[in-house]
């Protein structure tokens, strides 16, 4: 059975990108989907912009109220999915091509995965941001992966809850964490562009506004740095002292030491 794909876009004041990313959602060749933008009131003609595609798609749903901020709106949108794995645009995105939902989903091995990774192609920079992410990536080298690359299965928000509003930039980073030190949700990379990212947006432009990195700084010190570096350095120290027994230097100082103690016992005498 094929999965149904949610696609979940916030939307503020987005008449002039919103456009482009519907239409590579509708161009979409995979049926099973469904789109749901949480609209934060804008002011500008994105509600019409709305309204003029859902009466095109039956499967695109929108709704226009005050929410607080991008993740309390994609919050709203995971409570609206009816689907199997949810993906989480901005409205300045953009599915890579025609084909990509389904060259996922119609791998009937993807479809036992909780969590499906892939790449994004950056939009400015003209680059592919890509390869295989883990939790020493996550947490011990900082380096993230785009949400506008992932599926999440809609039981995950189940198991481990919903965005965390403290963090407003970085929310969806803290849930690709708590995801991955999960042992129980299994993920999978795919190495394909999923989609055509806008690296311009709020966590590019506020990498650490909301306090997230220094959180995950500690985070990451206290709960894996702390025993198993104390390992590894006892373990470099012990080697270096092996090698320090080992060298010309040390077994000279040794015997002028041995020498020295010898003659301050006869001195004694």
């Amino acid at each position: 059975m094929n999965p149904v794909v949610s696609i979940i876009i916030p939307t503020y004041n987005s008449e002039a990108t919103l456009e482009e990313c519907l239409q590579s959602i509708v161009q979409q060749t995979y049926p099973h989907k469904e789109v749901i933008v949480i609209d934060g009131l804008s002011k500008d003609g994105t509600v019409s912009l709305l309204q003029k595609y859902q009466a095109q798609s039956s499967f695109i749903t929108y709704v226009s109220e005050k929410d607080n901020g991008i993740y309390d709106a994609m919050n709203k949108g995971i409570d609206k999915a009816k689907g199997d794995y949810l993906l989480f645009l901005g409205s300045d995105d953009q599915l890579f091509s025609s084909n990509v939902l389904t060259e996922i989903f119609a791998d009937a091995k993807n479809v036992d995965v909780d969590l499906i990774y892939g790449n994004v192609f950056f939009k400015h920079a003209k680059r592919i941001y890509s390869g295989e992410s883990s939790l020493e990536k996550l947490i011990g080298e900082q380096i993230s992966i785009c949400h506008q690359a992932i599926f999440y299965k809609k039981e995950i928000f189940e198991r481990i809850g919903k965005y965390d509003l403290k963090y407003f930039v970085h929310a969806d980073y803290d849930l690709n964490v708590k995801c991955f030190e999960d042992a129980t949700i299994k993920t999978k990379y795919i190495d394909k562009i999923i989609t055509l990212y806008n690296e311009r947006g709020l966590s590019g432009l506020q990498p650490n506004k909301d306090g997230f990195h220094d959180w995950l700084t500690l985070h990451y010190i206290n709960k894996y740095v702390s025993p198993f570096a104390l390992i590894i350095k006892m373990k470099k120290l012990s080697e270096e002292l092996q090698d320090i027994k080992g060298s010309k230097a040390y077994k000279l100082a040794n015997t002028l030491s041995s020498t020295l103690s010898r003659l301050r016992m006869l001195r004694r005498r």
